[in-house]
């Protein structure tokens, strides 16, 4: 009997050998389809060919930066995970500005690293596997919601969001007019996690999205110092 579970697909870029192979072989037991490359030219090509749904990602690469890798595949609304040695906190600001869902420090361990994918992916798939909601568009003044496509636009105009950013704009335009703490968003929108690390994330996303929507729309996200954030536009 042929099996109908789909298996997901998740692209491993680093130029290190051992690692490449640790990661493959330990997800490869998790059911997961893997590939990998050591270089960013290696990487693009696969990128194409593989379409993954998620990569790992290493930030020295031999012939260009996991950065502009990182930009380049979320520009295709690919899941991001980046993997790297580099541990200063301008580096992880870095890595999510631009685009990564999740940044993790090596040495790592094996179990952290399938739990962190297992939220992305999970956090993904009900918009892929489910049909949409009968009323999926919210219209906020100029901004248009549409919760089956995860897209924001503005006066018909793509508003660039990276997944976890339309999921938390999402989750704050659908519970409006209510003061959220930081601590409440990651519970909301980052499942399980409760590093402290992942409380300036709040802040990172949410100057991101801002910084996105642009003036005046941006206003609808009010900050509320001392407590989180309030969603103050009202659904037309």
């Amino acid at each position: 009997m042929t099996s109908s579970v789909i298996t997901q697909k998740i692209l491993v870029v680093d130029d290190d050998a051992a690692i490449r192979q640790l990661i493959s072989r330990f997800l490869g037991y998790s059911h997961y389809h893997i590939e990998s490359a050591e270089t960013a030219a290696i990487a693009r090509q696969k990128y194409e060919e593989f379409n993954p749904d998620l990569v790992i990602l290493d930030v020295n690469l031999p012939d260009d930066s996991g950065f502009n890798l990182c930009k380049e595949m979320r520009d295709q609304q690919t899941l991001v995970l980046m993997l790297t040695c580099l541990t200063d906190r301008d580096y992880i600001l870095e890595g999510f500005e631009q685009g990564a869902d999740e940044y993790l420090t090596k040495p790592f361990d094996l179990e952290v690293l399938k739990a962190k994918i297992g939220a992305l992916l999970k956090r993904r798939k009900p918009a892929e596997a489910n049909p949409p909601p009968p009323n999926h568009l919210m219209q906020i003044g100029r901004l248009l919601i549409d919760n089956e496509r995860c897209e924001v636009t503005r006066d018909g105009e793509l508003v660039p969001l990276t997944l976890l950013e339309f999921e938390l704009f999402y989750f704050l335009a659908t519970h409006p007019e209510k003061v959220w703490g930081r601590q409440e968003l990651i519970s909301a929108v980052w499942a399980d996690q409760k590093e402290e690390t992942v409380e300036r994330k709040v802040d990172v996303h949410i100057g991101q999205i801002r910084r996105k929507i642009g003036e005046p729309d941006n206003n609808c996200i009010r900050t509320i110092r001392g407590k989180g954030y309030v969603f103050e536009g009202t659904p037309s």
